[in-house]
């Protein structure tokens, strides 16, 4: 999705819940994409990196289990600037989820549902960009609960550091062979950029990673001279 159909979607999703009585977040998320001029450098907006811990990988049947989110603010990652909540998932954890993020039923049985959570989250995010590692499967489990809170999904421009990965970090593939994909595996770019995974498979430890490997594509993307929004979008922009 180009900037231009996001401002349109945008557009029609505040003529028809402009005059609703929204929660205040949903009400600001409605002009999340106000003051983006996308000749402005990228390194000059704010961002949101995140992660998600769930149930399992089907985004149809899963739930979060937890929430982790870090803010870029002109290159930079703010570690005073973070988001962590625990979520209640109404539904068991299975044991092979239990063993990549360590969460166990117990620890969740007094935390919030969903809802709450991405509400809370709603909030820290405001009009930033938010960047997410897959962000496809992260942004399906939020935008559910923005569709059936509020009615509209998430209004903020998405970056994909994938996408960002294929663009900028692997070699030419012409004929889509994609014998390189795991080189954009979390783990595998946070390797090649010499980067700790603190707390890995936490929500927050990987939102935190995730933040790192966007700081160091964003600026390979300025270095190859392609340093405006325009040009991260081009690159990264979820569709």
């Amino acid at each position: 999705m180009s900037l231009v159909k996001a401002r349109l979607r945008n557009l029609i999703a505040r003529q028809r819940f402009a005059r609703r009585g929204l929660h205040p977040f949903a009400q600001a998320n409605l002009h999340a994409l106000e003051g983006l001029d996308p000749e402005r450098p990228a390194a000059d907006f704010r961002y949101v990196a995140l992660d998600l811990e769930t149930t399992g990988l089907d985004p149809q049947q899963d739930r979060v289990v937890s929430v982790g989110a870090v803010r870029v603010v002109q290159g930079r990652v703010r570690l005073g600037e973070v988001f962590s909540e625990l979520v209640n998932p109404g539904r068991d954890i299975p044991a092979e989820a239990v063993k990549v993020h360590g969460i166990t039923p117990d620890k969740i049985a007094s935390a919030p549902h969903g809802a709450l959570v991405f509400e809370d989250f709603l909030g820290f995010l405001g009009r930033d960009i938010l960047v997410a590692h897959y962000a496809r499967f992260d942004l399906h489990f939020i935008n559910r609960v923005m569709n059936q809170r509020y009615g509209f999904p998430l209004q903020n421009l998405v970056i994909d550091t994938v996408l960002m990965c294929q663009a900028l970090v692997l070699p030419s593939d012409p004929y889509g062979i994609g014998r390189h994909q795991q080189a954009c595996r979390l783990e595998s770019l946070a390797g090649r950029f010499g980067l700790p995974q603190p707390e890995r498979h936490t929500a927050l430890g990987d939102a935190l990673t995730t933040a790192m490997i966007f700081q160091r594509m964003l600026a390979r993307l300025a270095e190859k001279g392609g340093g405006r929004l325009k040009d991260l979008l081009r690159v990264a922009m979820l569709k």
